[in-house]
């Protein structure tokens, strides 16, 4: 093992002639000697096969001085090496690099609990408090170590005092391991480390480096040392931080004035803050300030607050209620000295009309003031030539946006909800690097500047305005990538230039009501990936539509008051790109027969439309695992659908009949959720229900099977599924029943073994004339185990179905989910009874009282194998080989495909 002591030569040399004596089993091997003994040792070294762990390298030159160049080892032998710094892995050439994963909270519990209570769950009353620990731990062994240690033994009232104080300062031995990277640190890496734990947990990375270049730092290389040391991880272009990596951060900068938080370099915490601005106790120490608004009901400013912050580089009022918008700052003043250092400014609900006259901080990189009282900016020019970002969204009585001309590195311009901006200012045409131009409900902006060259735009918002035309130069955005017109209007005509986009990918044209003609060359958008015309007057869809061969996703729904376009809709494509597609209320009345030649189909929303039946060849959609039907009243039946299909919508079929491609029920080879919703379907031929239901029971044991054998219980994706249908019967199947919405289960000892997997489950819901609301409608369960002293709730499972409108009879809920399955069964029962209760909610968790569960049934799981011979009745006939066509190996389940537009 390799600690922080033995750097120096001296150690590593006693501790290489350790390692080879150790391995040659020669205890009087001494290092200094000559060559050819060198050599001799060498070649007895390479007829050994060997294991060998450096622990906690700091240096590369630590295992170069130990092994290379000495001698290589027999094929097969293996070196390990673990090191805060992932280049010193680098460094040393590795083969593979290994990042160690924090451990799941079930995982987590096990660890905590045999150091907290000697065995592997919480004893009786401390499950609560112990899930809190978990909660703060984050899968981090260590904490769980020290934690589980400084716990053991003491009483409940003990616990709650740790907890709480550790919410508010750590724990000392947590931290003295955690400062060791940190340690290792130069200045400058240390300061954008506690920038980051201070400020910019969370921000995009682009941002954070803008930021910290203006501060005058390194910042790429700054980022690039921390992510290699673990300190910060870089995700989806954001700057993470693990909580507790966050909290030695702050600590490091509290103990810098542990009592005077005026003479800190950071503060963040509302009181500290409230304390240094109302009292003025500020020093030139501080060079950021956050405060959370929400936490404070109102703040009064002493003109002498910031007078001694000459170094104040970040300066953040924000709300965590993005909603909130009161002016809670009063009697501003003072604010000249606060801009002379600022790089990034952020105030959330700004109570002044402009800006100080005297604000020229050409350091400035962020300027942000939403929901602000701002009517102009400022007035004139402002030389500002470091300034990236500006937003001013929701400050609804800007009436316009300044002279921008002396700040043309700005690459994003967010106005949006600035219902008073009449006009944009001409000086936009000169930012040259303008990425992102954010116009959404403007509502009073009815037109753009003339001439538009912005060769850097992106993004291009506008939603809900007044526009109702585009001007000529809409062309020359060569690099636009997003347009959305969603809900402007007014907005008559599109014009053909837009179809010079070549790199347009996301056209919005929803809600443009008076748009009642698409370009005929809408087809020449050869880079186009998604297209949503939905609400809007078009009365034909043009054929050049066929030639968006990068087309992902396509939505149409039909506008309100105008003729059904469902006869020209061209939905027989040859777009083989196409993995989503929306047809809503288009009066489609036939499907064309060639649907299954969109092979790369994922998800197919078909809802409200006039067809009777589905063609066959949708069979060939062999992607499809998202299929909406819902409100087809003239839809008959169903063909044989594709084998991975997870979600069939079909709620208020009246017609349909036949479920013929049912047998794909609960049969999707991914572990996803699965959904089959026939909420009022009433016409469903009840001989054809009954086979499918016993089809469906069949499938649930052999899912049950396939998922214990392949030891999925730990992954992310645990399967569950459901089947919604008119009826009050509950199968014979399930072989524990109960009038009501609870049920006692009564178990012979030894019910929870190696081979259990979990329940399915049943209930019968009256609704009596329930109407749904669109949130969704799910049957919940909570499973207790009966202990000694008290129920203890130790799982919990859904069925869980979305619809929305008028369902007015009892409906049958049937499925499983694997989620409700504990190890807390082998620890807690002692009379083996379960009490497992349904109950009603809708997707928030907010109860559901207008309608009730008046019967339910539970099936214990167990492996195929051991259900045949345990005291559980046999799962009875085996399914037929037909019908378990879809049956194979798991795999990962399909995603959804995103939309920027939602």
């Amino acid at each position: 093992m390799l600690g922080k002591k033995q750097k120096k030569t001296g150690r590593l040399a006693h501790l290489r002639q350790e390692l080879i004596s150790t391995i040659l089993d020669d205890g009087n091997l001494s290092i200094g000697i000559p060559d050819l003994r060198l050599n001799f040792t060498g070649k007895r070294l390479s007829r050994k096969k060997v294991l060998i762990v450096f622990d906690d390298v700091t240096h590369a030159q630590q295992v170069e001085f130990l092994i290379k160049s000495l001698y290589r080892f027999m094929l097969g032998s293996r070196i390990i090496i673990t090191t805060r710094d992932k280049q010193v892995l680098k460094n040393c050439i590795v083969d593979k690099i290994y990042k160690v994963k924090e451990l799941s909270d079930d995982y987590a519990l096990k660890l905590f609990s045999q150091y907290a209570f000697g065995q592997n769950l919480p004893e009786v009353g401390y499950k609560e408090l112990s899930n809190k620990v978990i909660k703060y731990a984050q899968g981090v062994p260590l904490v769980l170590k020290v934690l589980g240690c400084f716990l053991f033994g003491r009483t409940i009232e003990d616990w709650e005092s740790a907890i709480n104080k550790l919410m508010k300062c750590p724990h000392m031995d947590i931290q003295k391991v955690l400062r060791v990277s940190y340690d290792g640190l130069d200045d400058e890496e240390k300061n954008i480390f506690l920038d980051i734990a201070c400020f910019f947990k969370g921000e995009d990375k682009d941002l954070v480096i803008k930021f910290l270049d203006s501060s005058g730092y390194s910042a790429e290389i700054g980022i690039s040392v921390l992510v290699d040391k673990s300190l910060i991880v870089v995700s989806n272009n954001k700057v993470m931080m693990h909580d507790l990596l966050q909290e030695m951060g702050r600590e490091i900068v509290r103990q810098e004035s542990v009592k005077d938080p005026g003479k800190r370099s950071r503060l963040w915490h509302h009181e500290d803050v409230y304390h240094v601005l109302t009292k003025s106790t500020g020093t030139e120490a501080i060079e950021g300030i956050s405060l959370d608004m929400s936490k404070i009901k109102k703040i009064h400013l002493n003109v002498d607050a910031f007078n001694k912050m000459h170094k104040l580089r970040y300066f953040k009022f924000y709300s965590s209620l993005s909603e909130e918008n009161g002016n809670k700052v009063h009697h501003v003043q003072g604010l000249e000295s606060v801009f002379t250092e600022l790089r990034y400014l952020h105030w959330h609900g700004y109570p002044l009309k402009s800006l100080p006259s005297n604000i020229h901080s050409g350091n400035l990189v962020s300027l942000e003031l939403p929901y602000s009282n701002v009517q102009e900016l400022w007035n004139g020019t402002q030389h500002l030539v470091n300034l990236k970002h500006i937003n001013i969204s929701h400050s609804r009585k800007l009436t316009k946006i300044p002279d921008l001309s002396l700040a043309p590195n700005v690459e994003s311009l967010n106005l949006e909800g600035c219902t008073s901006l009449l006009e944009t200012h001409s000086s936009i045409r000169y930012l040259k690097k303008l990425v992102i131009l954010n116009l959404k409900q403007c509502r009073s902006l009815k037109s753009l500047p003339t001439s538009i060259h912005l060769e850097s735009l992106k993004e291009l918002y506008l939603d809900g305005t007044a526009i109702n035309e585009f001007p000529s130069s809409i062309e020359c955005l060569s690099r636009l990538v997003i347009l959305n017109l969603e809900d402007c209007s007014r907005l008559e005509r599109l014009p053909s230039r837009i179809c010079k986009l070549k790199s347009l990918e996301h056209l919005n044209l929803s809600g443009c009501s008076n748009l009642e003609i698409l370009p005929d060359e809408l087809g020449n958008l050869e880079a186009l990936k998604e297209l949503k015309v939905e609400r809007i007057a078009i009365r034909e869809v043009p054929l050049s539509i066929l030639c968006l061969k990068n087309l992902g996703r396509l939505s149409f729904e039909r506008f309100k008051g105008h003729e059904q376009i469902g006869q020209i809709l061209p939905i027989s494509f040859g777009l083989h790109n196409l993995t989503y597609l929306k047809l809503r209320d288009c009066g489609i009345t036939e499907l064309p027969k060639t649907l299954g030649q969109l092979s790369s189909l994922r998800i197919l929303l078909l809802d409200k439309n006039n067809f009777e039946r589905i063609p066959e060849s949708i069979i060939l959609l062999s992607k499809l695992f998202w299929l909406s039907l819902n409100y087809c009243e003239r839809l008959q039946s169903l063909p044989e659908l594709p084998c991975d299909l997870s979600d069939v919508r079909a709620q208020c079929c009246t017609s349909l009949e036949q479920l013929s491609g049912l047998s794909i029920l609960f049969t999707s080879t991914s572990w996803n959720s699965q959904v089959f919703n026939f909420i009022n379907c009433f016409n469903l031929d009840l001989n054809s229900l009954r086979e499918i239901v016993e089809d469906a029971l069949s499938k649930i044991q052999l899912m049950a099977t396939a998922w214990r054998k392949n030891n999925d219980k730990e992954s992310h994706e645990t399967p569950s599924g459901c089947i919604c249908y008119p009826g009050s019967e509950i199968p014979q199947w399930f072989n524990f029943q109960s009038m009501g919405s609870s049920i006692n289960l009564k178990l012979p000892p030894g019910w929870f073994n190696s081979n259990f997997v979990g329940f399915a489950l049943c209930a019968v819901v009256a609704f009596q004339d329930h109407h749904e609301d669109g949130l969704g409608l799910g049957v919940f369960c909570d499973c207790k185990l009966k202990t000694e002293d008290d129920l203890v709730h130790v799982a919990e499972g859904s069925l869980f179905v979305w619809g929305d409108g008028h369902i007015g009879s009892d409906h049958i809920f049937l499925g499983y989910d694997f989620h409700m399955y504990s190890d807390c069964f082998g620890e807690y029962y002692s009379n083996n009874e379960v009490f497992i209760e349904f109950y009603l909610a809708d997707i928030d968790g907010e109860l559901i009282e207008c309608c009730k569960v008046t019967n339910c049934g539970i099936r214990l799981l167990y492996t195929q194998d051991y259900n045949r011979g345990s005291f559980i009745s046999d799962v009875g006939e085996e399914p037929h080989p037909k019908r378990l066509k879809c049956i194979r190996s798991p795999s990962q389940g399909v995603p959804f495909v995103p939309s920027v537009f939602e």
